[in-house]
């Protein structure tokens, strides 16, 4: 349910970022976000309980979502907003929430 909602607002994030930015002439290096993100996946995993390795069947949902989805959302996070903390906040938080994917039950502490 955590993740579920967390994906919907990145990509809300990232849509919204790509009707509104203006085309930047620099690529940007989605690496720290990405790191930033894996970082927040394993820290709600272990904020979730560690999930025995039966639950894992959504590793690569989570993987997916914790890492690459948040970068981006990170990246349009940062360049909506202006300031950097909030792209680095973004991508913890994001990361954190895609963790909830390996759970077995769809809301965590339940």
């Amino acid at each position: 349910m955590i993740a579920t909602a967390a994906i919907v607002a990145d990509i809300v994030l990232i849509l919204t970022h790509r009707v509104r930015a203006v085309p930047d002439p620099g690529k940007y290096a989605p690496w720290p976000y990405m790191a930033v993100g894996l970082a927040g996946c394993a820290a709600g995993w272990l904020v979730v309980g560690r999930p025995e390795a039966a639950a894992w069947d959504d590793l690569f949902l989570a993987l997916v979502c914790g890492v690459v989805v948040t970068s981006e959302a990170a990246h349009a996070a940062r360049a909506l907003s202006g300031r950097p903390w909030v792209g680095w906040a973004t991508a913890l938080v994001s990361g954190a929430a895609a963790a909830t994917w390996l759970l077995p039950d769809p809301l965590p502490f339940t």
